[in-house]
Formats: C-alpha cells, structure tokens, sequence
C-alpha cells in the first residue's frame, strides 16, 4: 500500500495489521477500504495529526491498494492491484494503532459538486460529457463496444457531478465503475448469459467453504419504465418487464415499477436499452449466492463466475465482495447475483 498526494509519493509501503475491502453494485461510491496500521512503524509516527502532507491524512491523500501472494513452498508471488482510494477519516483510538477509511475514487466526483448547472457544448456527446464532467485529476476510460452518441441540444445538467456521470451510463446504456488503477470506467452492460472467468468450488483443491442463499424484495423492481425528458419528445417511452420466473410481473409477485427518464433519451430504441439494462441490474442482486471462500484478489464486480457446492452448479455475476488484506483477517465474501 502506497500513499499519494497529487502526483507525489508520500510513503511507498504503508505497514497495515488488518484491512478489508468492501465492494458492492448499487451504491453510488462502491468500494471501501477499512485498514488498521500501527501508530508507531519503528520510525515514524503513523498518526497525522495537524500535517497536511502525512502519508494518512485526509486533505486529498490517496491509496494505492495491491494484494500479493505469495508461494510458501518456493519463491513465487502474484501481484494483483485492487484499486486507488481517497482517505477520509482516520481515528486514534489510543490503543497502539490508527484506524483509517477511505472511499473508492468515485467519491471525488461526489465531493466536487458543481457550482452552477451546466450545458454540454456543440458537438458534445456522451464520452466527451463523461471527460468534461469527470473532476480535475481523475481520468474517464470507456470499453470498446460502446458506441458514442450526441447529447441533446439545449439540455442541462443540475450541481450533482456524480449524478450526471450516472445518467450517461443509465442512458447509453452502461455501467459506471472504477478500475484498478483509479480510472473512472464505463462498461459495457453485462450479457443475458454468464461466461465464467472463474469457478469457485468445494472438495478436492477447492477454496470454497460455504455457499448459501439470501432473497429480498427491497429494490427488486420487475418493471422499469424509461422516458424521455428532453424537449419535444414527451411521448418517446418503453418498458421492459420481468415476463418469466416467480418475479413475473403477471405473477404473484405483482408488478413493483421504477420510472427513470433523462433528457438524453431521444428515441424509443435508446428508451428501451436503458430500461432492459436497468431491469437486469435491478434482478440481479435480488437472488444473491452469498459465498465464503479463501481470499482472491482478482475477483471484481461484474466478473461472470461458476459455483460449485455438493454438486449443485450456479452461475451469476459479482455483485459484491469482502476482501481481507492480510492473512489475519480471515475469509473472504463474495456475492454472486443470480438472474431470474
């Protein structure tokens, strides 16, 4: 663990005795990073007191987080970059150590609010808004199979950095993420059938200790109703519906309706993407497989996997993960959202 301030290298290994990182899908920061260091290293005082430019205070420091593993039978080690985090608390308990949380790097646009509504500019489109709007010193990255498009003439948008980023992925439509290297990312939406880079299994060489169930109706909406807002189209709309399973919207389980709109849906086809790409996203976390397993460290959101427990195989996608930093911190939680 590094610690930067701008382009300035505060302290190149940061000792950390215990640390997790939480991540999950629906939150609008989605990452965080929790760490307990000592207070004194052997040279220096861990504790930043009033220094503006200590490796932990909160005046804009950040973290580069890597996990390495390493073999114990020859000298073999995997080095695996987690992300970049902005520190914003940290507290001396007076018991030997700092405890630390940061916040994964979407909380720099989240902070930086604009101080007046804003217009894109002529010519503007959806990657060129993404850049404009991304604040100063974060980068904004985007995947190759989206396809770029105009903003809508004449629409603005409110102080809420943050939520104008979301708005362009709801509407392309996209997922808004972080990577490894602190880049705003924009993916593109997952596929109606997991490809699993991964398989987590019990038995023989398997890393996998439980694999239960979890359900919920809360945010579990099967009917997503997406309209346009921009001027001159009030009757561009689509709806998608949940039509098969238990959360069909003719079932028992009755229809629970989120309506979206934005100025930048200008025709029924964009209407329709986003409100099935909201639909998939709003199902997916409902059924969740909430695994226990040994920690690894190239698990990430988004990742289509494979469980196997007793024999039973299920295939989802990563809605959410807590990853220990050290051995000390025990286990690993994956949650694998299961499409309906």
């Amino acid at each position: 663990m590094s610690s930067w301030l701008g382009g300035r290298l505060l302290d190149a290994e940061i000792l950390v005795r215990r640390g997790r990182v939480v991540a999950q899908v629906g939150q609008k920061i989605p990452e965080r990073l929790t760490m307990t260091v000592p207070r004194f290293d052997g040279v220096r005082d861990m504790r930043p007191g009033d220094r503006v430019d200590h490796p932990l205070a909160r005046y804009g420091q950040e973290l580069q987080v890597s996990v390495i593993v390493a073999s114990s039978v020859d000298a073999d080690a995997w080095e695996t970059r987690i992300g970049r985090f902005l520190i914003t608390d940290w507290d001396d308990g007076d018991d030997g150590t700092i405890q630390v949380v940061a916040a994964g790097r979407l909380r720099r646009p989240e902070d930086a609010k604009l101080t007046s509504p804003t217009q894109p500019g002529t010519g503007a489109t959806l990657m060129s808004e993404a850049r404009r709007l991304a604040p100063p010193g974060v980068s904004v990255a985007f995947d190759p199979a989206l396809v770029d498009r105009p903003c809508p003439a004449g629409m603005a948008w409110s102080e809420d950095r943050l939520a104008a980023l979301a708005e362009i992925a709801d509407a392309w439509p996209a997922l808004l993420r972080t990577d490894e290297w602190g880049q705003i990312v924009y993916r593109r939406p997952l596929p109606e059938v997991p490809t699993p880079v991964l398989t987590l299994h019990d038995g023989e060489r398997g890393t996998l200790v439980s694999a239960g169930r979890s359900d919920t109706r809360a945010g579990a909406y099967n009917q997503i109703v997406a309209r346009s807002s921009a001027a001159g189209s009030e009757d561009v709309q689509a709806i998608a519906q949940q039509t098969s399973g238990p959360m069909a919207v003719t079932g028992e389980y009755g229809p629970v309706t989120k309506i979206w709109s934005s100025p930048l849906i200008t025709s029924a086809s964009m209407a329709l993407a986003s409100a099935q790409t909201m639909l998939a996203n709003n199902i997916l976390p409902a059924t969740s497989v909430p695994v226990v397993c040994a920690p690894d460290p190239r698990i990430d959101l988004d990742d289509p996997v494979e469980v196997l427990r007793d024999g039973e195989r299920t295939w989802g996608w990563v809605t959410g993960y807590d990853l220990p930093l050290t051995v000390a911190d025990g286990e690993m939680r994956v949650d694998v959202g299961v499409s309906m």
